[in-house]
Order: structure tokens, then sequence, then C-alpha cells
């Protein structure tokens, strides 16, 4: 293989390591239970792709600007509820408008220049 083919390659699989950790993260999915079986090991991360697959259907249809964390969050406060209680909570407006830390103005922080070195001409 080349060097090329061999970089090529890793990226891909970083592509697929970031998956993993996104699916994981979001799905809190913490553990894959090993097993003697590899046929059991595979079935389990198979339902976990269909697991992610379909919230992020879930997501796409109801809420695309949202993250899909926050989708899943508002899907476990309402799995009992109905779709329309749902919906509402997941598109409601911000009720915080807070823009961050502000300045609070005043008279500027006043720093010592820095005096650069002149070069030596000869």
């Amino acid at each position: 293989m080349t060097a090329l083919e061999v970089a090529q390659l890793y990226r891909y699989r970083w592509k697929v390591e970031l998956f993993f950790k996104c699916m994981k993260s979001n799905l809190h999915l913490k553990k894959i239970y090993s097993s003697r079986n590899p046929e059991a090991v595979w079935n389990l991360i198979y339902l976990y792709l269909i697991a992610y697959v379909l919230c992020e259907e879930l997501r796409l249809c109801y809420a695309p600007k949202q993250r899909i964390g926050r989708v899943l969050a508002v899907f476990r406060l309402y799995i009992k509820g109905t779709l329309a209680d749902f919906l509402k909570h997941l598109n409601r407006p911000k009720e915080r408008t807070s823009k961050g830390r502000r300045n609070k103005g005043g008279r500027p922080a006043t720093h010592p220049k820095v005096l650069k070195p002149k070069p030596i001409q000869f």
C-alpha cells in the first residue's frame, strides 16, 4: 500500500470512530456487553445503529435545527405523553435571552506598549 492509501484509510477509520463516539454520547451507550458469541456483539451493534438512525429521523422530521441530544432529552420527558405535547415542548421559543457576559463599560485597561527591537543594519 502507498502512503496516500494508508492516510485515506486512517481518515475513514477516524470518521467511524467519531460517529461511534457521537452515537454513544447521545444515546448514552456506555458499554457494549461482550459475550463469547460474536453474533451477540454484532446484534447489539446493529441494534444501537438502528436506534441512532431512528433518533436522527425523529430529529430531522420534527426539529431539524435542534441537536439530537436535546431532542432525545425532550423525548425522554414525554415518552408517556402525547405527540402534540412533545412537539409543543420541542419547538417552544427560548426562555433565556442572555447574550453572555457583557462589558460593563468604564475606562479601558491600559497596557504598556511593547517596544519592538529595531533591526541592526550594517
